[in-house]
């Protein structure tokens, strides 16, 4: 072709000078603004005729494939290059579209291979709930879902891994989970010490005054109870021999107290000596 100096494909003469052009290099020079014949000059839209000779000539010329330097070692004549080159069983180094529309080009003796094992559009099912899809769903948003999708349990307890959908029920199970106090104290603590906290160290807890029996929360008890329980034990401020009284029989046992300090008992009298009863 005297345009693109290939083998001409479907070749044409131009009637005007007799040169040989392709007829899709003829179809570019007349939807272009020039549309004159590319050799003499002269002639615009100028008229070409099919060469049917020249067309079976050019065919049959022995050609090599053109991935012979991939190593296609197929040679043949030109007009079955295109037979070689299209069909599934021709040249395998080809390179041709990915079947699964992934936008990848590969040579065709890959293909199977890509389809099956690399393809992100390959048809696959999730390992663990076993919903179908393409590869690149499945890995991805289809992951960030799946609800049988082993997750490690954030406590990392001894379970080790939980399926997602039931995430949520191991946690409300899971000894290293951390949760408040059951009798609101404000601590937060590990659920597998919940009972011990709750039975011998939440200031919240319920318990019995030791002395009167009265119930109430530990730290009220041991506060607010504690300075006004009518049976808790008081040391004489004597420091007699009962060595303890009492807060209800304090008053009673001080007006006997022989260690309690009496005005005289002719203080009415003038006498300002105070000493213990026993004296």
């Amino acid at each position: 072709c005297v345009v693109c100096h290939l083998p001409s494909r479907d070749p044409h003469l131009t009637e005007c000078c007799g040169h040989i052009i392709c007829k899709s290099c003829v179809d570019q020079i007349k939807a272009s603004r020039y549309n004159a014949c590319p050799m003499c000059r002269k002639v615009k839209k100028f008229q070409t005729v099919s060469n049917k000779q020249i067309d079976r000539e050019v065919k049959s010329l022995l050609v090599y494939c053109t991935n012979k330097e991939k190593g296609c070692e197929w040679q043949g004549e030109l007009n079955y290059i295109n037979n070689h080159l299209g069909n599934s069983d021709g040249c395998q180094f080809e390179e041709v579209k990915c079947s699964n529309e992934c936008g990848k080009m590969i040579e065709r003796r890959y293909l199977t291979s890509h389809v099956e094992t690399e393809c992100p559009r390959r048809k696959v099912n999730c390992q663990y709930c076993h919903d179908g899809g393409e590869h690149e769903f499945i890995e991805g948003q289809h992951k960030e879902e799946c609800p049988k999708l082993p997750l490690a349990c954030p406590n990392k307890c001894e379970v080790g891994t939980v399926p997602r959908e039931d995430m949520e029920a191991h946690r409300k199970e899971c000894q290293l989970e951390i949760i408040n106090c059951s009798s609101d104290c404000g601590k937060k603590l590990e659920r597998r010490h919940l009972c011990s906290h709750v039975e011998t160290e939440c200031p919240r807890r319920k318990v019995n005054c030791q002395y009167c029996h009265d119930r109430g929360e530990h730290e009220f008890i041991e506060g607010q109870h504690k300075e006004e329980c009518p049976k808790l034990p008081l040391a004489c401020p004597n420091k007699c021999e009962v060595g303890t009284v009492p807060r209800e029989d304090m008053e009673a046992h001080r007006k006997e107290c022989p260690l309690e300090m009496i005005q005289c008992d002719y203080h009415n009298v003038g006498c300002e000596v105070r000493m213990a009863r026993k004296d």
